[in-house]
């Protein structure tokens, strides 16, 4: 397969699965390994997550833009410092664990049980509700949530999520809080991997590809989990999960 098509079914795969709560790093291990796609893998993970940073950004625009012009009103501060909790937990595990979360996307045998264990989240977020937990405690635990999530083939969006709705904040509010958590995130990711980006390299076309491609099927992604959320469907993805552990282990 051409350099070019991999790259945009990377990045269409990248989009969608990064915000439906299937995992999209677990996703794109499978796809590089049936493709044979070994070619700078991170680097193109990096500009893959880029693509979905912009998605984010640009669905949640009018959400971002009081926390930066408006920081100092309270409720905003209040969001900041709710993200910033979450946050913590995730760089410390990132860092903590960087080069073994590295390591992991050479490999295939874990991830079925990744699928599965995120499944068992998700059902578990359908029929455990808790009475509504102090909200920055819950915010500490969405964080370590997130950072547990960097292993590939568990959801970072559906395993925070889950863990949200299972402390009892409700839908709307997981749901945001999620995807402004990935911010951070993915910001935090791109300075790790600072390194890696082929500054003299010729790869500029394709990563530049693979950040469009991935900003807009994730945008599309985002609207359609919104209503599915709406519907309180969001648990059936671990239907859709545990089959593709089954494939997992019978395949690869």
């Amino acid at each position: 397969m051409p350099l070019i098509l991999k790259v945009v079914l990377l990045a269409i795969v990248q989009g969608f699965t990064e915000f439906f709560p299937i995992s999209s790093s677990g996703h794109l291990v499978v796809l590089q390994k049936i493709l044979n796609f070994t070619t700078l893998p991170l680097v193109y993970d990096l500009f893959l997550h880029l693509g979905t940073l912009l998605a984010v950004v640009i669905y949640f625009f009018k959400d971002l833009q009081p926390l930066v012009l408006r920081c100092y009103e309270k409720e905003n501060f209040r969001m900041l410092l709710l993200l910033a909790t979450a946050s913590l937990p995730t760089a410390i595990i990132g860092f903590a664990f960087k080069d073994f979360f590295e390591a992991l996307f050479e490999k295939t045998f874990y991830l079925g049980f990744c699928f599965i264990f995120t499944a068992a989240v998700l059902l578990a977020s359908r029929y455990f509700r808790l009475k509504k937990v102090p909200i920055f405690p819950a915010a500490f635990l969405i964080g370590i949530a997130q950072g547990i999530a960097i292993i590939p083939g568990i959801s970072r969006s559906g395993i925070t999520i889950a863990v949200a709705l299972i402390l009892g904040l409700g839908f709307e509010f997981s749901f945001r809080f999620s995807f402004l958590l990935s911010i951070p995130a993915i910001l935090g990711a791109v300075l790790l991997e600072y390194d890696k980006i082929p500054w003299q390299g010729g790869h500029w076309p394709q990563l530049l590809l693979a950040v469009l491609v991935s900003a807009l099927a994730g945008f599309l992604a985002l609207g359609l989990l919104k209503k599915i959320m709406i519907k309180e469907k969001f648990h059936r993805f671990a239907i859709y999960l545990l089959v593709l552990a089954a494939l997992v282990f019978l395949f690869l």
